[in-house]
């Protein structure tokens, strides 16, 4: 069973092309007036920019986003699971994610010192010390243990490193509604990934929904997540750190060049 894995992309998600094939015999000014069309909206880009800037610039928010991922058989047919995330952020040092899938539960504490994954089901949790930024942290999971923070793009996009390079072409697909609110729709181009994102109308380009494509997997599985922002949010401090009760069992978590393997 084979599923797409949005993490490297969930602001570079990806989407539809604007080209297609000529006929032989089409004539010359149409092929021209084809040629001349560019493959990249500027634009679609810009959006994307202002989404960014926006984006950093928010010092405390909390969303919920509700998503589905595609798994696909051996046989070529689909298995959609389920996920809803819930992150509260207060930068530049304290983050915290809640996960519940139809399989499983995560809880993920970072408190500017210390990150701590918990396992609701059987309270085993672990606790690393963790740099001082949650930039620095989300880098340093990845890199080291193969953890990958939910929606972890949501604190990367435009800043250096966030692959937005890597788009092929870009479009604004028009106007649209998420949940009754005005929004752009737009869609991407990537060399593996096809993605849609529809940024909110208005002074707070807030990204609503986003769909990713997975070219490169048979049968082209597809990841949906659409977001609820709450930019007004504070969160309390003591939203960001775990602290054990006697049913909570430590384990150690164990670095390897792919993964990372907790034992007791």
């Amino acid at each position: 069973m084979t599923s797409i894995d949005p993490r490297p992309v969930l602001l570079l998600l990806a989407g539809l092309t604007l080209s297609g094939t000529a006929l032989a015999d089409e004539p010359r000014e149409t092929a021209a007036s084809e040629e001349a069309t560019p493959l990249i909206d500027p634009a679609a880009m810009q959006a994307l920019e202002r989404m960014g800037a926006y984006l950093r610039g928010l010092q405390a928010f909390s969303l919920k986003a509700d998503d589905t991922l595609d798994e696909v058989l051996e046989s070529g047919q689909k298995i959609q699971l389920t996920k809803t995330v819930e992150i509260r952020a207060h930068r530049p040092d304290r983050l915290r994610a809640d996960i519940e899938t139809d399989r499983k539960a995560r809880e993920l504490y970072y408190d500017g010192r210390n990150f701590t994954l918990v396992v609701p089901e059987s309270r085993y949790y672990t606790t690393i010390p963790a740099p001082p930024t949650i930039r620095e942290t989300l880098d340093y999971l990845q890199a080291k243990y193969g953890v990958a923070f939910p929606l972890a793009d949501l604190f990367l996009w435009g800043e250096s490193g966030d692959d937005s390079g890597a788009i092929q072409e870009a479009m604004r697909v028009g106007a649209s509604r998420i949940a009754g609110q005005p929004a752009e729709h737009y869609a991407f181009r990537q060399a593996d990934v096809d993605w849609q994102i529809w940024i909110a109308q208005g002074e707070a380009p807030l990204p609503l929904r986003y769909v990713i494509t997975s070219k490169d997997v048979e049968g082209e599985p597809q990841f949906t997540a659409t977001l609820n922002w709450d930019t007004t949010a504070k969160p309390d401090e003591s939203v960001f750190t775990f602290t054990p009760t006697r049913d909570d069992h430590p384990i150690a978590i164990v670095a390897t060049d792919d993964e990372a393997t907790a034992t007791p």
